[in-house]
C-alpha cells in the first residue's frame, strides 16, 4: 500500500513499450533440520490418502506493509498471529493447511521468518530472499507441498515498480481415472497509485487471467493488494473474467464489512476493499473474514498493517 496522498496524480500516460515476462520455475524451499538451513529440494511423492479432494486447504492474503517503521517489530507480530490462528498446538481442532500469500514483505524480514520454528516445522517457502526492498512470498503448508509440481515468479510486463506474480501449481488427486487436477495458486500486489497504475492494474489482472486459464488448469485463484483504489477497479476482475469471492452471496455495493484499508491508522480517505481474493474455474473460496483488525504491535501503539488480511476456505467445484 501506498500514501492515499499521491493517489490523485498526474493524468494517465501510455505504458513503455511491452517487455516479455520471463517465467522462473523452481521448487519450494523447505528447512533441512540436519543442515540447519533452508534448501530447495524436490518433494517427495505425495500421500494422497490423507488429502481431502473436496475442501483441501484454506488461504490467508496478507499486505504486511513494507513502508511504515519497525518493519521487523511489525512482522514479528504479524507472525504471531498467524501462528495464534493456525497452530495446531494453540486450538482445540487442528485447522485446515492454510497457505499464506504475503505481500510488501521487506527484506529485512526474511530473516525472522526463516528463522521462525512454527515457520519451519509447518511450512515449505516459495524464496528465502526478496528480489527487491519488499515483495510477495506464498507459504506452502508442508502437508500439501508434496503436490506442488511447479513454483515460478512472473514480471508484468506494464509496471514501474517492479510488480510480479508468483504462481504454485498444485496437483490434487483427480476422479474419473485422471493422473491429477491442477489449482493454480497466484500472488500478486497490483500497481499502486493513479495515473500511470490506472492503466497498468486491468492488464496486469489480464495477464494473470491468462495464466489462471488453461485446459491443464482445473481451477485458479489469485489474492492480493489488488489497490482496488478508483471505482472503475471496483468492476475490473468481473470484467475479465474472474469471480470476486467476497462478493458471493453478498450485494455489489461493497458494503464497509469487506473494506481490508483505511484505518489503521484512521484516514482522511475513504476505506476501501483494496485486497480481494479472485477465482476462475472448478474452485471457489468461501467463508471469507479479514484479520489483523486492531492488531497492534505488543506492548507498543503500532500497528501492525494498514491492511487487513482475508482468511477463507478453498472449496472445488
Amino acid at each position: 500500500m501506498w500514501p492515499w496522498s499521491t493517489f490523485f496524480g498526474p493524468p494517465v500516460h501510455p505504458l513503455p513499450p511491452p517487455v516479455a515476462p520471463q517465467p522462473a520455475t523452481n521448487h519450494l524451499y523447505k528447512f533441512d533440520p540436519a543442515r540447519q538451513r533452508w534448501t530447495q529440494e524436490t518433494s517427495p511423492d505425495p500421500d494422497v490418502s490423507s488429502i481431502n479432494p473436496n475442501s483441501p486447504f484454506s488461504i490467508i492474503s496478507w499486505n504486511i506493509d513494507f513502508s511504515r517503521p519497525l518493519p521487523l517489530a511489525r512482522f514479528g507480530s504479524a507472525l504471531t498471529l498467524l501462528q495464534q490462528l493456525l497452530s495446531p498446538h494453540l486450538v482445540s481442532l487442528p485447522p485446515p493447511p492454510t497457505i499464506l500469500l504475503l505481500q510488501e514483505m521487506h527484506h529485512t524480514c526474511f530473516g525472522p521468518l526463516l528463522s521462525n520454528g512454527f515457520i519451519r516445522e509447518f511450512y515449505e517457502i516459495t524464496n528465502i530472499a526478496s528480489p527487491q526492498s519488499y515483495s510477495t512470498v506464498t507459504l506452502v503448508p508442508k502437508s500439501l507441498a508434496p503436490l506442488v509440481s511447479c513454483v515460478s515468479r512472473v514480471a508484468y510486463m506494464e509496471t514501474q515498480m517492479s510488480r510480479d506474480c508468483v504462481y504454485v501449481d498444485l496437483d490434487l488427486p483427480a476422479e474419473g481415472g485422471q493422473p491429477f487436477r491442477r489449482l493454480r495458486i497466484a500472488n500478486t500486489h497490483l500497481e499502486s497509485l493513479r495515473g500511470f497504475g490506472d492503466v497498468a492494474r486491468p492488464k496486469q489482472l489480464e495477464a494473470v487471467y491468462s495464466l489462471l486459464t488453461g485446459v491443464q488448469i482445473h481451477g485458479g485463484l489469485v489474492a492480493g493488494d489488488m489497490n482496488a483504489i478508483t471505482p472503475e477497479d471496483a468492476t475490473v476482475p468481473q470484467s475479465i473474467g474472474f469471480t470476486d469471492s467476497w462478493l458471493v452471496g453478498r450485494a455489489a455495493t461493497e458494503p464497509p464489512e469487506g473494506h481490508t484499508w483505511g484505518y489503521q491508522p484512521p484516514s482522511r480517505f475513504p476505506p476501501g476493499r483494496l485486497d480481494k481474493i479472485l477465482t476462475v474455474g472448478n474452485i471457489g473460496c468461501v467463508d471469507i473474514q479479514r484479520i489483523g483488525l486492531g492488531a497492534k504491535v505488543e506492548g507498543r501503539d503500532v500497528w501492525i498493517s494498514d491492511h487487513y488480511g482475508l482468511f477463507g476456505k478453498v472449496v472445488l467445484r
